[in-house]
């Protein structure tokens, strides 16, 4: 039977648990664009900043979504490029820190 890798896990829930807060953080500047009252005189200057922050969210959710697919998913990765071969593996054990 094989070892269970809690490190592998407990990446993964970090990861899952960012992703999770990031979007309700999107979901909550795109409500407050949407349905917040604010004077018109400062609509323009809040609305630079919550699309400034949506697109801050937008890339940390890119490397959310980059960390969790290497720490769970990724165990074999080949490539074929003009020619040349490219090949690796892994066993999952994470290696020893």
């Amino acid at each position: 039977m094989r070892d269970f890798n809690w490190r592998r896990t407990v990446l993964a829930l970090v990861f899952a648990g960012s992703g999770l807060a990031l979007t309700a953080l999107a979901v909550w500047l795109a409500w407050n664009v949407l349905n917040a009252p604010w004077p018109a005189a400062l609509a323009a200057a809040r609305l630079r900043i919550i699309g400034a922050a949506l697109y801050a969210v937008l890339a940390l959710l890119g490397l959310v979504l980059t960390g969790l697919a290497m720490t769970v998913a990724l165990r074999q990765v080949s490539a074929r490029f003009m020619g040349a071969d490219f090949s690796a593996s892994g066993n999952g054990d994470g290696g020893s820190a």
